[in-house]
């Protein structure tokens, strides 16, 4: 894993805390803090938790390599999807059910199936075919995302998927990491800071 340098930080459960933590202050800035009366704090709080994603995208991918079950892992993610909606619905549109947007296990169940797909490929195909078949997986993936609506939409799927392929090429990964979040505003622009953490990362901490 190329992540690592000579001098380890951070394990996988210190990425999952900090994960968590960003999420938690971008939700809190998102629901409870007025943009129009405290813009600083509201784009502070919301500028800290997109942190939060790029970090959940790159443990999705550390998962599928290191289960034990990838069938399980996916099962326990719509699970978490189809428990989430509600209360994210509630929380960000303040209704029961809002069949334009859903939670963002959806994208993220949503991408751990096409890297199923992508991995079973790469097994199981003929090098003539992978090339072909393996875009077709990721486009099919980038219009289930857009058409469920999922949060971070086919942004997310490909930040997923950036994560997978750049798995052993720091630059290809950072470049494709920074025009993801680049791309999606300048918001979402600090996104980028995660890379400083997945650079750090130690999977050898994770042993056992």
């Amino acid at each position: 894993m190329v992540f690592s340098l000579s001098k380890e930080q951070f394990s996988r459960n210190q990425l999952k805390w900090i994960a968590m933590v960003t999420m938690v202050l971008d939700h809190v800035g998102c629901i409870f803090v007025p943009v129009k009366t405290m813009p600083v704090c509201y784009y502070l709080l919301r500028g800290i938790g997109r942190v939060s994603f790029p970090l959940i995208c790159f443990l999705l991918v550390q998962g599928f390599f290191y289960t034990h079950s990838r069938r399980k892992y996916l099962f326990r993610l719509w699970c978490f999807a189809l428990v989430s909606e509600i209360p994210y619905d509630l929380a960000f549109f303040g209704r029961i059910w809002n069949p334009w947007n859903q939670n963002v296990f959806v994208t993220l169940a949503i991408g751990l199936m096409m890297l199923l797909g992508l991995f079973r490929t790469k097994e199981y195909v003929g090098k003539g075919w992978r090339i072909p078949i393996s875009c077709g997986i990721v486009g099919v993936a980038m219009v289930a995302a857009v058409l469920c609506r999922s949060d971070y939409s086919f942004w997310g799927v490909l930040m997923i998927l950036a994560f997978y392929v750049g798995q052993y090429d720091w630059r290809l990964l950072i470049y494709s990491i920074l025009l993801l979040c680049v791309g999606q505003g300048w918001l979402e622009a600090f996104g980028a800071v995660a890379l400083f953490f997945v650079r750090y990362y130690a999977a050898d901490r994770d042993a056992g």
